[in-house]
């Protein structure tokens, strides 16, 4: 039997895909269903093994971002954690809007919102069996990956961590000098630090890596 988890903020959207998994997959139970992420990640990693399902549906916008609390945000918390469960996620939105950044989540798939009941159903078998869907990578490689990402990113410096953060929200260098009280050499000198520490070959990808893990 496929015990499967499924999260999502909009209480009735939630009511609707527990109906319609438990009629399109005769033989699945929903162990469980949360309103939040910060929910689904204390149960996946938390809450012991009877609480860790075969798939977890995840819809990717469930609030603000931060701490869990977005779909992605939960997505990776999980990923960085353990290669436990397979995540396949769900979007209302174009699944090209989301596709990427379920990915760097270290999700399995991504469906929208309008699948049809088979289509779904047939998505959640595929990610219980250990496929993943077009593009996407498997529960051990995303979880290497991320849990590398984790490791290189608690390596920077709370000065190194905030000249990134300020850049990623379009400060200049010398907007960054002032705010910090520091020469724009230093910030140079900064971000060459935190690109060696993150392997990135430019800021760019510092940034794309910091903000992605």
């Amino acid at each position: 039997m496929t015990t499967i988890a499924i999260v999502d903020n909009d209480r009735f959207a939630l009511g609707m895909l527990t109906q319609i998994v438990g009629r399109a997959m005769p033989g699945a139970n929903v162990i469980w269903t949360a309103e939040d992420g910060r929910t689904a990640v204390h149960r996946c990693l938390y809450e012991g093994e009877a609480q860790v399902p075969d798939v977890l549906v995840l819809d990717m916008s469930l609030g603000e971002p931060g701490m869990g609390a977005d779909g992605a945000d939960a997505c990776r918390m999980i990923r960085e954690a353990s290669a436990r469960p397979p995540i396949l996620c769900l979007t209302s939105y174009s699944r090209a809007h989301y596709r990427q950044t379920a990915i760097d989540a270290g999700a399995q798939g991504l469906i929208g919102k309008d699948s049809t009941p088979r289509e779904l159903a047939a998505a959640i078998t595929a990610v219980a069996d250990g496929q993943v869907l077009d593009g996407f990578m498997d529960v051990n490689a995303a979880h290497t990956a991320l849990a590398s990402v984790a490791q290189r990113t608690a390596a920077l410096s709370d000065q190194e961590r905030e000249v990134m953060r300020l850049y990623a929200t379009n400060h200049t260098t010398e907007e960054i000098a002032r705010r910090l009280g520091i020469k724009a050499s230093t910030v140079f000198v900064v971000t060459r630090h935190a690109k060696r520490k993150l392997g990135a070959s430019s800021r760019a990808e510092a940034i794309r890596i910091l903000l992605g893990g």
